[in-house]
C-alpha cells in the first residue's frame, strides 16, 4: 500500500480513519495519524487530520444537534479549555513515556472491567463532567489524545447510541477550532496541507455516508460493547508505542 503515490494512499487512509469516526464519533485519527506520519510527516499529517477533524464534526454536528447532552457537552468543554495549559506545560516538561504508559493501562483496565463485568447499567454523576474534560484537556494539550477521557465519560453516563455520537462533536467542534487557531498562528496550515485537504473532501464525505449506515446497524444493546471493544484497542496501541519507542 505504501507504494502508492500520496495522492492515491493519503484519501485512502483519511476515508479508513474517517469511517470509524462516522460509526463510533472518534477514532480517526488514532488510526490514520501513525500512517500519514509515515507517508507525510507529522508536521503536515498533524493539521491536516484537524481539518479533516473539525469538517466531520461540524457535518455531523448540524446533523444530530437536536440529539446533543448541552449540559455535558458544556462542562466538558469548559473544564478541558482549562487542562489545555497543563498538557501544553507537561509536553515540555513532563516525562511522556510514563504519562503514555499509565493512560494505557487506565484505558486498558476501564475496557476489560467494562466489557467482563456484569452490571451493564452504572451511571456516574453528570457533574463528573468537570473531572473527564480537564483530564481530556491536559491529555490533549499533551498529546492531542483527549478522546479517550471523553468516551469514556459518555458510556459511563447511560448517553443513547445517538446522543453518544453527537455530544463527542458537541466537544470535538469547539476544542479542534481551538487547535486550528493554533495550527494558523504557528504557520502549520502551509498550502501542502490545504491541498491534501482538499483532495481528501470526497473520501471524506463518502466515510460519513457510509459510516451512518453501518452505525445505524449496530444494536443498540451493542453499542457500548464496541466502544470499549475499540477503547481496549487504543490502550494497547498506548502501551505498543511506549515498548516500541
Amino acid at each position: 500500500m505504501l507504494t502508492l503515490p500520496p495522492e492515491l494512499l493519503i484519501p485512502l487512509i483519511i476515508f479508513l480513519g474517517a469511517l470509524i469516526y462516522a460509526t463510533f464519533g472518534f477514532g480517526d485519527a488514532l488510526f490514520a495519524m501513525p500512517l500519514l506520519t509515515f507517508v507525510i510527516g507529522i508536521k503536515t499529517a498533524t493539521p491536516l487530520m484537524t481539518l479533516n477533524g473539525v469538517t466531520m464534526a461540524a457535518i455531523m454536528f448540524v446533523k444530530h444537534y437536536r440529539d446533543i447532552d448541552w449540559k455535558s457537552a458544556r462542562r466538558l468543554v469548559l473544564a478541558s479549555l482549562l487542562g489545555i495549559p497543563f498538557g501544553i506545560y507537561f509536553l515540555k516538561h513532563g516525562n511522556e513515556q510514563i504519562t503514555r504508559a499509565v493512560l494505557g493501562m487506565i484505558i486498558v483496565g476501564v475496557s476489560l472491567y467494562n466489557l467482563l463485568s456484569a452490571k451493564k447499567n452504572r451511571h456516574i454523576h453528570p457533574r463528573w463532567a468537570y473531572l473527564f474534560g480537564f483530564v481530556a484537556g491536559v491529555l490533549g494539550g499533551a498529546f492531542n489524545t483527549g478522546g479517550p477521557s471523553i468516551v469514556i465519560f459518555g458510556t459511563l453516563s447511560g448517553w443513547t447510541q445517538m446522543q453518544f455520537v453527537s455530544t463527542l462533536q458537541g466537544y470535538f467542534l469547539p476544542s479542534d477550532c481551538f487547535i486550528i487557531i493554533g495550527h494558523l498562528a504557528s504557520g502549520l496550515l502551509t498550502k501542502t496541507v490545504l491541498y491534501y485537504y482538499l483532495l481528501s473532501i470526497p473520501s471524506l464525505i463518502l466515510a460519513l455516508m457510509l459510516g451512518g449506515k453501518i452505525r445505524r446497524r449496530i444494536p443498540p444493546g451493542k453499542f457500548n460493547t464496541y466502544i470499549f471493544v475499540l477503547l481496549l484497542a487504543v490502550g494497547v496501541f498506548f502501551l505498543l508505542r511506549v515498548l516500541w519507542s
